[in-house]
């Protein structure tokens, strides 16, 4: 399935995946992101789905190749095949739901383990539209701490509302970009350093 929020010609690519245990939300927040609408009869992904989303930020067009992953136990070695070379990967927990929120402790201390060294983390508390029913199980300072403990950005969202998520998706996107950005400073750099020693000899 592919979802563009217009068409331009890219110029930037990053893939992003999402993580976290089934029926958090990740689904439905790639779908409200992706397509501006919510779904709540979603079925539970099986293996790896995959959508993508162009998004322009001042000048630049970004297209987002975004990768949905299935939570369950037996697709944990596929999925860690996806996260292993992506930009930015975005580790989700039910804030309604306290066994995710443990759960994610253990997606957090894999994922630092196998990232790649650049890659952008972000840890997404997603239901937040249930908070107004006293449904909320984990508190903001225990999201936004585990996040410090990982060095990675925090939000609270909701799927279901839409709340947050452009604004979360935005920031992740000027992330990747300032990202890139100072890898091909640094690989330019060494080439002109590799130049002049070479000129010298």
């Amino acid at each position: 399935m592919q979802t563009q929020s217009k068409i331009v010609s890219p110029h930037r690519v990053f893939k992003v995946v999402f993580l976290g245990n089934s029926g958090v939300g990740k689904t439905s927040f790639i779908q409200r992101y992706c397509t501006g609408h919510f779904n709540s009869t979603l079925s539970t992904t099986v293996c790896i789905d995959f959508q993508m989303k162009t998004l322009k930020l001042g000048s630049t067009a970004i297209t987002l190749q975004i990768w949905d992953t299935a939570g369950q136990e037996r697709f944990r070695s596929i999925t860690e095949q996806y996260y292993r070379k992506a930009d930015g990967i975005l580790v989700m927990y039910d804030l309604t739901h306290s066994p995710s929120f443990i759960a994610v402790r253990g997606w957090m201390d894999t994922v630092k383990e196998k990232m790649c060294e650049d890659a952008t983390l972000m840890l997404l508390a997603n239901k937040l539209d249930r908070t107004d029913c006293d449904s909320r199980k984990v508190t903001s300072e225990e999201g936004r701490r585990l996040a410090e403990q990982h060095q990675a950005l925090f939000y609270e969202c909701s799927a279901k509302t839409g709340y947050n998520i452009e604004v979360l998706m935005a920031d992740l996107a000027g992330k990747l970009v300032s990202q890139h950005d100072r890898q091909c400073e640094d690989a330019l750099l060494l080439t002109m350093g590799s130049n002049k020693r070479g000129c010298c000899t």
